[in-house]
């Protein structure tokens, strides 16, 4: 041992895991606003194009994929065998339908780059959103081993989030 105190470093790692899932939970809510605010600003860029789709996919991501595979095509049943792989058959019946009886047009070159940037973000967005919940996930079975059994790491990391961290949710009363 040589003198070194191996609990205590053992305690300041941990403590530095716990403020490193805080630090990942809060910037996970910010991600989750800032997926919002890019769903909301792709389906202003779109809405030109088919303002009813984003009416049918609610779904920021399916939204995304979708408007991937049509692009600027008027015909949207050309495009139903891409859709087939994201999209159950319910949902691109409802597409082309909406799709052949739309009032919008095709977007400009310049508008469609800018439609295909923000669709590149939501991808960059959607990709750091996966990595940090992997880390708080991978990290919450150790943090909190009976309430990862009870609702899962992933619930169980919004709830340390939300609450401030374990010993704030240890202070909760079950009446609560």
């Amino acid at each position: 041992n040589y003198g070194h105190d191996t609990t205590t470093t053992t305690k300041e790692e941990d403590e530095h895991q716990h403020v490193l899932i805080l630090a990942s939970n809060r910037h996970l809510v910010s991600l989750g606003h800032e997926i919002h605010r890019t769903h909301l600003e792709l389906c202003r860029q779109y809405h030109p194009k088919f303002p009813e789709l984003e009416e049918l996919l609610t779904d920021p991501f399916q939204y995304r994929a979708a408007i991937g595979i049509i692009q600027n095509e008027m015909d949207v049943t050309k495009a139903n065998e891409e859709l087939n792989e994201i999209l159950s058959s319910n949902q691109i019946i409802t597409i082309s339908v909406a799709g052949s009886t739309t009032s919008g047009r095709p977007l400009a070159d310049e508008e469609l780059n800018a439609v295909n940037q923000t669709c590149a973000y939501l991808d960059e967005l959607k990709s750091t959103q996966n990595e940090l919940t992997t880390f708080v996930e991978s990290r919450m079975e150790r943090w909190a081993p009976s309430v990862c059994a009870l609702i899962g790491p992933a619930l169980a990391a919004q709830l340390l989030a939300s609450t401030g961290g374990l010993a704030e949710l240890s202070k909760i009363p079950a009446c609560n």
